[in-house]
């Protein structure tokens, strides 16, 4: 593994309920901009170190949060490696907290966040519902609709009549239908990235720290997360700042055509929207054919130079 571009702060608070939410930064200086990298379904900033590394190196104070259930942050039930959350808006009540409690208060002279995928919708529902002092957002693949093996209706109608069904015994919620502990997957046929390197890079993170491999999420999480995905898109109006949006075109995890329909509702004048046909979900982590254009465009969008 590769080192920080500087000594890493690793810290955690308390969010909702009192779990413990681990978070890190790498800071700058109490002038400097800083980006908040907010990551997505079963992803540790552990993960995001190349990431943070270039952000670093181009005068930001970064700074990282693992989700609750996820990552070095509190597991939410006895068996740690299934994805589960109670309530989404407990994902964005962390955030907030996060911002105001550890970002804010270093005085940075702008605020930016970068979210990917799940971690496109906590920004995104953060920024409808928070006040807020960030000044712009790039979402990267964000999940404002998931594609799912059989119609979304039916999807749900078994989900809600499994999780009632737990309830009612008092049992652990299950994975979902045909889900799974943590595997990990050869790099062929793979719907993350199409880059070997980076691909074996962050799989032996996961070897390598073996607390943070998280399986297939839960019903209760599936539910939460559909529901997450249509407030995004039926608010997309409450936003007010600048807004990046990078589609992967060969997405085969989150619905584009949500990610549209997002587009259509905000305001035209604060959205800028770039396809990458050939990119697979986890655009950042592509190979360099993608990945340079899309950090060129992020950083024209925030205005700096490499």
């Amino acid at each position: 593994m590769k080192q920080w571009a500087t000594n890493l702060q690793e810290n955690s608070l308390n969010g909702i309920d009192n779990v413990s939410i681990a978070h890190a930064s790498m800071q700058q200086g109490i002038d400097s901009p800083a980006i908040i990298l907010v990551n997505g379904r079963s992803e540790s900033y552990l993960k995001y170190q190349d990431i943070a590394n270039h952000f670093f190196d181009q005068g930001f104070s970064v700074y990282m949060l693992d989700h609750r259930g996820q990552g070095l942050s509190q597991r939410l039930l006895a068996n740690h490696e299934k994805g589960h959350v109670i309530d989404f808006n407990h994902y964005i009540e962390d955030l907030a907290t996060f911002i105001d409690d550890v970002v804010v208060p270093n005085k940075h002279s702008n605020l930016f966040i970068l979210g990917h995928s799940m971690g496109g919708a906590i920004v995104t529902r953060y920024l409808q519902t928070k006040a807020h002092r960030i000044d712009r957002v790039i979402l990267a693949s964000p999940m404002f609709g998931v594609l799912l093996p059989a119609p979304k209706p039916i999807i749900k109608l078994l989900a809600k009549g499994i999780v009632l069904t737990e309830q009612c015994l008092s049992a652990e919620p299950s994975y979902v239908l045909g889900g799974n502990g943590y595997e990990e997957k050869p790099f062929h046929g793979n719907e993350l990235t199409n880059d070997l390197s980076r691909y074996e890079g962050f799989s032996e993170i996961y070897r390598q720290y073996p607390m943070i491999q998280l399986g297939s999420p839960t019903n209760v999480w599936l539910l939460q997360a559909l529901k997450a995905c249509e407030e995004c898109k039926e608010q997309a109006s409450e936003i007010t700042i600048p807004i990046l949006l990078l589609q992967a075109g060969s997405d085969s995890i989150v619905d584009n055509r949500s990610q549209d329909d997002f587009g259509e509702a905000l305001n035209s004048k604060l959205l800028s929207f770039i396809r990458m046909d050939d990119a697979r979900h986890e655009i950042l982590f592509e190979s360099d054919s993608i990945r340079k254009p899309a950090f060129e465009a992020i950083e024209k969008f925030l205005e700096y130079q490499c």
